[in-house]
């Protein structure tokens, strides 16, 4: 008896241009067809592998493009990862970062760091194809960097197979296909670059944006590096992180962590520009008044150059602002949860905290609305005055 072989049907081919698939960007910086259509989601609909393999193939054409206006109006080069590469080697497993000409000298670095799946230079595809080319990918966030005097570094950390000749996010179909060394995982990735280039750099203020999962990569490696990174972050960003402190329960890294990192979340439209701590996250959150997916990037990132912008002349020397209790700075999320301590106060907190522990977990930490700050000892916590609950 023999059984039907049910042949699978070949893996849809594309063209590796904008130009071969028939798109281009029009003046807005929206992904339009030849007759001036947007694009959708739709194309054949009913066969879900193929609109999935066109949106990445679609993504990729984008991103060549964006590249190169990356390469030609910011001054930003291709790095080969790992590092051990050579320029002329073109066979051996690996991926590209970007760097700004100037990344080892200047005065102040930005990183940006994507979520999963998104390849070099995207922050969504979705945004990408659906909204605008420039706030989907990062070339508007790089733009405005360099216009403020920062070195640019753009991760690359989901690049982890090496098929075809080139680096790929997508799971290959192929066995034995190679992994790219240092790629074996966005943390792997993070760490390894950080690590590497940042001793390298004069500048003693890093700023980082990071994406979802890039959240959680960039906390990984700086509770692992907190020696190199202590005194030398001016800001952290963090777009709908998936991160949790949980697992970094060092008092003293906590406490630094709250002191320069501000998560931006989804939130509805009537809640745009509260704050509140959100003990998982460890920082403060500042609700960027969008409930659509990936949005918060969009909305999120003036407010995050306005945080940069007030940190930019600080030292960044743990030991010269960590007991500092700052006042409510409106351009400044941070400044709303003040610390979290990292040794004991008084003894006599110690049943008081254990009580209030157990409420935080299902209510927002309130804030005194009066003049005088307020001092809780919940997980170590300080409120500054004038946060909104």
């Amino acid at each position: 008896m023999y059984r039907h072989r049910v042949k699978k049907a070949p893996s849809p081919v594309f063209g590796d241009t904008l130009e071969a698939m028939q798109y281009t960007i029009n003046e807005q910086r929206k992904l339009v067809d030849t007759d001036g259509k947007p694009y959708t989601f739709d194309l054949k609909a009913k066969n879900r592998s193929y609109q999935e393999a066109h949106g990445r193939a679609l993504t990729e054409a984008i991103m060549k493009v964006i590249i190169e206006q990356l390469e030609k109006e910011c001054d930003i080069v291709r790095q080969k990862v790992p590092f051990w590469i050579k320029d002329d080697d073109n066979t051996s497993p690996q991926a590209n970062i970007l760097v700004s000409t100037d990344l080892k000298t200047c005065d102040r670095v930005l990183v940006l760091i994507p979520n999963t799946m998104e390849i070099l230079g995207s922050w969504s595809r979705r945004l990408l194809c659906n909204e605008n080319v420039d706030g989907g990918s990062m070339l508007s966030v790089v733009k405005q960097a360099r216009s403020e005097g920062y070195g640019v570094l753009i991760l690359n950390p989901n690049a982890h197979w090496f098929v075809d000749g080139k680096a790929s996010v997508d799971i290959p179909s192929k066995v034995d296909v190679p992994m790219i060394p240092k790629l074996n995982s966005p943390e792997e990735h993070v760490d390894y670059v950080l690590s590497t280039l940042v001793p390298e750099m004069a500048s003693k203020k890093l700023f980082f944006i990071a994406h979802k999962y890039g959240a959680h990569a960039l906390l990984h490696t700086l509770f692992k590096q907190f020696d190199m990174f202590k005194n030398r972050v001016g800001g952290i960003a963090l777009i709908e992180g998936v991160h949790s402190i949980d697992s970094y329960p060092d008092l003293s890294f906590q406490k630094w962590w709250s002191l320069n990192a501000a998560a931006f979340i989804q939130s509805g439209e009537e809640e745009k520009g509260q704050v509140e701590f959100r003990v998982h996250s460890g920082c403060n959150c500042y609700k960027t008044g969008t409930q659509q997916f990936d949005f918060a990037i969009l909305d999120g990132l003036p407010i995050i150059f306005e945080f940069f912008d007030v940190r930019k002349d600080r030292d960044n020397t743990f030991s010269t602002y960590k007991d500092l209790l700052l006042p409510r700075n409106e351009r400044d999320p941070t400044t709303v949860v003040i610390t979290i301590q990292d040794e004991v106060l008084d003894d006599s907190y110690a049943a008081y905290a254990a009580e209030e522990e157990a409420k935080e977990k299902s209510q927002m930490v309130e804030t005194a609305n009066n003049e005088e700050v307020e001092e809780l000892d919940m997980g170590r916590l300080k409120i500054a005055e004038g946060a909104k609950p």
